[in-house]
């Protein structure tokens, strides 16, 4: 049964059993006469195509290329009640960093069967990003391009967050400061923390040594394979930051096997607050972002650009919070010992 056979069965065009099912207006015997011969056929549309056809389909896409990362799954939840609040669904595609399948969910929204796209770190090229951006609603979650990205965005100031945590070690005398960083290129929150660091050791007149600055993943074992990169050196570092509390949580590990005392021998910093944070002994030094207002805010700004498509993109960037636990000493404490 399809659109014809319904139209030649009430006597009418397959345009007006078409008007009749997109809720155009038609006269009321005309769609009486419609609706009785869809019922008794027992026809069911395909809403699907319908919306293909009408350009709406009241879900919304949201890509992440993980599920094994705790960070994401507050913002995730915050996104999708949101959403539904506006009266949208989310559609959600874990990647698994693999440009082909990144393209298969991209295609959802090429073709319209979906109606706006929100992503984490996607692996795609800024040029790929800038064009999506100009022809469909897309926000990016949780970072931002600088000036080669032009799209929406909401996301804390990496960058500051960085440059702020590494002030606050440095108050506490440290000069030798170790990081932990990525080395993905579509990461560009990455690159920001990174610059916030050495702008901080820069400032402070402190050369870093190219040895301190140790590329690995965001896991615990990558943290504690990490750290022994670090404190085998020579002359290691007094401090480290691992921008990833799940790295944070394999650097005490190690420390603690290696009968040095986190926040008393090595400091130690995380990122993101995530609740292992506080699963450990001592409790990691982090930097909280607002998981659940990245979500909400997120669902927000590409809800508006789908409601109004002549906007211009928009950034959003939300208050990150220091909060100092005992894997870094206390600022009166610091400066007690030299570093």
């Amino acid at each position: 049964m399809d659109i014809k056979t319904i139209a030649k069965m009430a006597n009418v065009s397959p345009a007006t059993v078409s008007r009749v099912l997109n809720g155009k207006n038609v006269s009321a015997e005309i769609s009486e006469r419609v609706q009785k011969v869809i019922e008794s056929s027992g026809y069911v549309p395909n809403y699907m195509g319908r919306s293909l056809r009408i350009q709406r389909s009241n879900t919304l896409l949201l890509l992440l290329p993980t599920i094994q990362n705790p960070f994401y799954s507050e913002i995730v939840n915050a996104f999708e009640i949101q959403a539904r609040a506006e009266g949208f669904r989310t559609l959600f595609g874990i990647t698994n960093r693999n440009p082909e399948v990144e393209k298969q969910y991209l295609d959802l929204l090429f073709t319209k069967q979906v109606e706006g796209l929100a992503s984490f770190i996607p692996t795609i090229t800024a040029r790929e990003i800038n064009h999506i951006s100009a022809n469909y609603p897309f926000v990016a979650l949780c970072w931002r391009g600088g000036g080669e990205i032009k799209a929406n965005y909401v996301c804390i100031d990496n960058a500051r967050a960085c440059y702020e945590i590494t002030q606050y070690l440095l108050s506490l005398g440290h000069k030798k400061i170790g990081i932990m960083n990525g080395a993905y290129k579509e990461r560009l929150y990455e690159q920001e923390r990174q610059s916030g660091f050495f702008a901080a050791m820069q400032e402070a007149g402190i050369e870093v040594p190219p040895e301190y600055s140790v590329i690995c993943d965001y896991g615990h074992q990558d943290g504690y394979k990490a750290c022994g990169k670090l404190m085998n050196l020579p002359d290691p570092p007094t401090a480290i930051i691992t921008l990833s509390d799940a790295r944070a949580v394999g650097v005490v590990r190690w420390l603690k096997e290696h009968k040095l005392r986190p926040g008393r021998d090595v400091d130690v910093v995380g990122f993101d607050n995530v609740d292992v944070s506080q699963m450990v002994e001592p409790e990691i030094t982090t930097i909280a972002q607002p998981r659940k207002e990245l979500g909400s805010e997120g669902a927000k700004l590409l809800i508006s650009q789908i409601r109004d498509r002549d906007q211009s993109a928009r950034g959003i960037i939300l208050q990150h919070k220091m909060i100092v636990r005992g894997t870094t000493r206390r600022r009166d404490a610091g400066k007690s010992k030299k570093m």
